[in-house]
C-alpha cells in the first residue's frame, strides 16, 4: 500500500537541533518526504528497495505521520477548537477547568507540570482559557506517556466545558 507521510515535529527537531540521531539514510528519506510523494515515489527516487520498510520504521519511531491520519487529527482539533470557543463559563465552571487542567497535567507529566500548571493558575476568562488549553494539549501530545490519552483528554475537556459541574446539594447547606 502506497503511504503519503508529513514530518511530525521529532523529525523536524532531528535537522534544527542538530542532534543526529538518525543514520544517513534515514536522514535522505525524512528529506525526501514533502507530504505529496507516495512511499513508492521516494524509494523510486532514491533507488532503494529498503526504502518503503525504512519509512514504516520511521513512522513506528514517530519521525513520520500518515498524511490521512494527520488530516484526521487536525479537522478533529479543528472541531474541538470550535467547541471550546463557544462556550461562556461562570467563575465556578471555570475554577473546575482549571481544576481538571492542573490535575491531569500533573498526572501526565510530573514535575514537568509546573509551568502548565502556573499557566492554567493565572487563567482568568475564557479567552485566557483557551490558550492555556492549547498549550496543555500540546504539551501532554508530545510526553511520552501522554501521546496515548491527549486526545481522549481534549474530548473529556470538551464535554466538561459544555456541560457545568452540577452544583453539591450538600456544599449549598
Amino acid at each position: 500500500m502506497d503511504t503519503v507521510y508529513v514530518k511530525s515535529d521529532r523529525a523536524v527537531k532531528e535537522f534544527e537541533q542538530g542532534n543526529r540521531t538518525l543514520s544517513l539514510k534515514h536522514r535522505q528519506l525524512l528529506i525526501m518526504v514533502n507530504g505529496r510523494r507516495t512511499s513508492s515515489q521516494i524509494a523510486q527516487a532514491i533507488n532503494s528497495e529498503q526504502a518503503i520498510q525504512m519509512l514504516a520504521d520511521l513512522e513506528k519511531l514517530g519521525y513520520l505521520i500518515n498524511a490521512n491520519l494527520a488530516r484526521q487529527a487536525i479537522k478533529h482539533k479543528e472541531t474541538q477548537t470550535t467547541q471550546l470557543k463557544s462556550v461562556e463559563l461562570s467563575h465556578d465552571h471555570l475554577v473546575f477547568i482549571k481544576t481538571f487542567l492542573a490535575e491531569e497535567a500533573q498526572l501526565q507529566l510530573g514535575i514537568m507540570s509546573r509551568d502548565i500548571e502556573q499557566r492554567v493558575a493565572s487563567v482568568q476568562n475564557a479567552d485566557e482559557l483557551k490558550s492555556c488549553v492549547s498549550r496543555w494539549h500540546m504539551a501532554i501530545r508530545e510526553s511520552r506517556n501522554g501521546r496515548t490519552v491527549a486526545d481522549k483528554l481534549m474530548e473529556r475537556l470538551a464535554h466538561l466545558m459544555a456541560n457545568p459541574p452540577q452544583e453539591n446539594p450538600l456544599r449549598a447547606q
